[in-house]
């Protein structure tokens, strides 16, 4: 396996300067020369024994093994800067996903906040923004948003006019496509072919289509298929298929207003070519949906829409080789897309401008690579061990997290009110078109929109 390490290398260079010997009595005034600060020069910021706290739902601690050379030199650089700046650092289980909101409301009105920081799953991520008790970050000094570290895409999601309420440092895709190899080349298909397609610019919908119709067999003649394209997953397939159009269930406009997307072109083109897709038994529905993922582990289907954080559990369970790509193009979409809907920091407004400062500045040295893993690449080092091939990594993996390719998708500002995969049962079930279910969700929808709006004009 090839890892990509920049190596930079200081060259000093001395000037000798020799008498020319002539007899000339022009004298020559001397070079002023001014000595560059050295690094031990500058003085170290101090923060005091500064405690940032990120108040989450998960506990984040130092592994007591780390599992390979990336974790060591992560940690170790961590602890070398607590030790050099005086701060600790911690990421806490001290709520619910579903009850951040609660704490960081009662705590900051109460002029006590239970944290320095507060991690917010995207559904409740507008409701902390909007709620007047969110730290404005475009007046820390010491950072600058553009950076490269700061994820675009979120600080877009996060911004209110000119102020910028919400920050990470990255976010995990969402559906992507993984393939099971062996029930490739069992159906006649190159193992590699959609890695390939992916290559090429030339994965799109009708590839899916007519790689699910080879995929999709009775391998014993008795008439019921044994082995299917997919498995079933609607609001995913559904959702995806909007993304990869072009498309999306909620936009914002240039004046920062929500507004519902799904009777768009690109949005109800995507809804009927899902619709038609699922209408070809290309795919298996489980018998309850926390069995989906096990469809694609005991290879009773060939390919399964999954998250990235899925892989180091199907490289660990599973006994076949796989791969994974994005989710083909639709027709309106010119690059591949990923889906977005991680979590976002946001740091209560009852805290100094010299706090903020300070805590900022502690979430960027944790949030920093070690140093031999500040290449351009090397950020794909932790990855590897998650997947069975290397393509995975620098082909989907370099796609997926360059943020030109994530897709904004403001649903899930509402979708804790709302039903948002709604569409997609609908016309599984019959019971109505892709445009009749739109037409009947849209009043429904709009009183949630309504809401978000008048929260953001406050």
């Amino acid at each position: 396996m090839n890892h990509k390490f920049a190596l930079y290398i200081a060259i000093v260079t001395t000037a000798l300067v020799g008498c020319s010997g002539n007899d000339s009595t022009e004298t020559v005034a001397p070079t002023e020369i001014t000595a560059p600060t050295s690094e031990a020069s500058v003085p170290v910021r101090d923060l005091g024994g500064l405690v940032v706290t990120i108040a989450s739902w998960a506990e984040v601690k130092e592994p007591e093994v780390k599992v390979n050379a990336y974790d060591e030199a992560l940690w170790e650089y961590r602890n070398e800067m607590m030790e050099k700046h005086n701060f600790k650092f911690e990421e806490l289980a001290l709520t619910k996903w579903n009850e951040t909101l609660e704490l960081f409301s009662t705590s900051t009105l109460a002029g006590e906040p239970a944290a320095e920081i507060f991690r917010f799953q995207s559904n409740y991520q507008a409701s902390a923004i909007n709620s007047g008790l969110a730290y404005d970050l475009t007046k820390v000094e010491s950072i600058n948003l553009d950076d490269p570290i700061w994820h675009e895409q979120v600080i877009e999601m996060s911004t209110v006019g000119d102020a910028v309420y919400g920050i990470a440092v990255e976010f995990e895709p969402k559906m992507g496509l993984y393939f099971n190899k062996r029930l490739f080349e069992e159906a006649g298909l190159d193992p590699d072919l959609l890695y390939d397609l992916q290559a090429s610019g030339e994965w799109t919908w009708d590839k899916l289509w007519e790689i699910s119709e080879k995929l999709t067999r009775d391998t014993d003649n008795d008439g019921v298929n044994d082995v299917y394209a997919q498995s079933l997953n609607l609001s995913r397939l559904f959702h995806i298929a909007t993304l990869s159009n072009n498309g999306s269930y909620v936009g914002r406009d240039e004046d920062g207003k929500y507004f519902i997307n799904l009777s768009s072109p690109e949005t109800m083109e995507a809804f009927t070519w899902a619709a038609d897709y699922i209408a070809q038994d290309f795919d298996l529905y489980p018998e309850n949906w926390a069995g989906i993922d096990q469809l694609f582990l005991n290879a009773k289907v060939a390919m399964h829409i999954g998250d990235e954080w899925q892989a180091a559990n199907f490289n660990r369970e599973m006994e076949d080789d796989f791969g994974f790509v994005c989710f083909p193009k639709g027709p309106r979409a010119t690059d591949y897309v990923v889906g977005m809907s991680d979590a976002t920091w946001v740091i209560p407004n009852t805290f100094s401008p010299e706090e903020v400062e300070d805590i900022m500045f502690a979430l960027e040295l944790w949030n920093t690579p070690p140093p031999g893993y500040d290449g351009p690449d090397d950020w794909m080092t932790p990855f590897y061990p998650s997947y069975r091939d290397e393509r995975a990594v620098e082909e989907t993996l370099a796609i997926m997290f360059n943020p030109a390719n994530a897709k904004i998708d403001y649903q899930n500002f509402i979708a804790g009110s709302v039903k948002t995969d709604g569409v997609a049962s609908d016309v599984y079930w019959r019971s109505k078109t892709p445009a009749e279910s739109v037409e009947s969700m849209t009043p429904i929808w709009q009183v949630e929109i309504d809401k978000l709006n008048a929260a953001g004009n406050k």
